[in-house]
């Protein structure tokens, strides 16, 4: 009995998230080097995005993170772009984790205090990522951290999808 109420549970969670083939959500974020300056979904149109939902107390988006930044370093961002969504309780946790991983700041970093888009995606876990092509789709989602292997597999998707 327990298993079919986990399993319903579930199911409830993930029942009306956003999935593959469906339009990513929009949303309107602080920066989190600058909460004066706003980031909205609009404005990254045209190109793929890799959205990660991620959180400093996070091991594996501790892990993943460097791979991100070395990731990013390969495509200019008006064709590529990593978007992080921090969901920190505390700003400064974030700002303290990015500024050892990321010094150069080539991540597009932003600040989800409210935690809206975890809500809205109705993320299982973290992190989580979403593969957004230049139409606004989500043509992949990744549940956890992404190791080496997950990277060269997600390259061979920005490749399909920049036509490269």
């Amino acid at each position: 009995m327990k298993k079919l109420i986990s399993i319903v549970l579930v199911s409830v969670a993930l029942f009306g998230a956003p999935r593959v083939g469906d339009k990513a959500v929009e949303f309107n974020l602080p920066s989190l080097y600058d909460q004066t300056r706003f980031v909205k979904s609009k404005s990254l149109h045209g190109r793929v995005i890799l959205l990660n939902l991620w959180a400093s107390w996070c091991s594996g988006c501790q892990e993943e993170m460097p791979l991100f930044v070395k990731l990013q370093k390969e495509y200019p961002k008006k064709k590529f772009e990593i978007v992080l969504s921090s969901i920190d309780n505390e700003m400064q946790g974030a700002l303290d984790f990015l500024a050892e991983v990321d010094k150069e700041k080539i991540l597009t970093s932003l600040y989800d205090g409210d935690k809206k888009l975890p809500k809205t995606y109705r993320c299982p876990g973290m992190p989580s990522s979403f593969l957004i092509d230049k139409d606004g789709k989500i043509v992949k989602v990744y549940v956890g951290s992404l190791d080496e292997q997950a990277m060269k597999e997600l390259k061979e998707k920005i490749k399909v999808l920049l036509g490269s």
